[in-house]
């Protein structure tokens, strides 16, 4: 893979994952999480596609059809495994005192 490749594939990757962002929205750290997945599965998915010699929507050096299947699938494992962000939000309960005679 060439310098240029890589580079198109980030560029490819990248949009995926914003996009998802834009789909799904959240906040700053689900922008890390879509953009790391999408990078990751991406080019996983390149490499599959290269092992599997499957060469359907090539561009260039880059297995494009099975890259975008894998940063799909990708992106909503990701998703699905952080849960949801409201949960999040809600923070904890505070813990109650461990002598019931104590007051806070």
């Amino acid at each position: 893979m060439t310098t240029q490749s890589a580079l198109l594939g980030l560029l490819i990757a990248s949009v995926c994952g914003l996009v998802y962002h834009l789909i799904r929205g959240g906040g700053l750290a689900r922008i890390g999480l879509y953009l790391a997945s999408a990078w990751v599965s991406f080019f996983l998915g390149h490499l599959v596609g290269g092992l599997l010699d499957w060469r359907a929507l090539r561009v260039g050096p880059l297995n494009l059809l099975p890259a975008l299947l894998a940063t799909v699938i990708g992106l909503v494992a990701g998703d699905v495994l952080a849960g949801s962000e409201a949960r999040r939000e809600r923070g904890t309960r505070p813990r109650p005192p461990d002598d019931p005679m104590e007051s806070p």
